[in-house]
């Protein structure tokens, strides 16, 4: 709090090769201590959400779509509740 500038909205940190759930559960503790900052805290989701999503194509020689479609829905509920400190996953997955 002290060397964040309050004028800063949000920041967001690199998942760093983490997974979904990793990433997701750390963000959400982060959330829950922030209880004192105004600022957005969130990751980049980039690669962890993205991922999973190229590797249902794998060997297909296609792109699945409604498979696609659907995880991805899955990924941005964890990703939400993880911004709002409300994630309750497993960092060792």
């Amino acid at each position: 709090e002290q060397s964040f500038p309050v004028a800063m909205k949000g920041a967001n940190y690199l998942s760093g090769g983490q997974t979904l759930e990793q990433a997701a559960a750390r963000l959400s503790a982060i959330n829950k201590a922030n209880t004192r900052g105004p600022w957005n805290l969130s990751f980049s989701w980039s690669q962890a959400l993205q991922l999973p999503i190229l590797d249902l194509c794998k060997g297909k020689g296609e792109l699945c779509i409604d498979e696609m479609s659907k995880l991805y829905v899955e990924e941005l509920k964890i990703a939400g509740a993880a911004a709002r400190g409300e994630y309750e996953g497993d960092m060792s997955k």
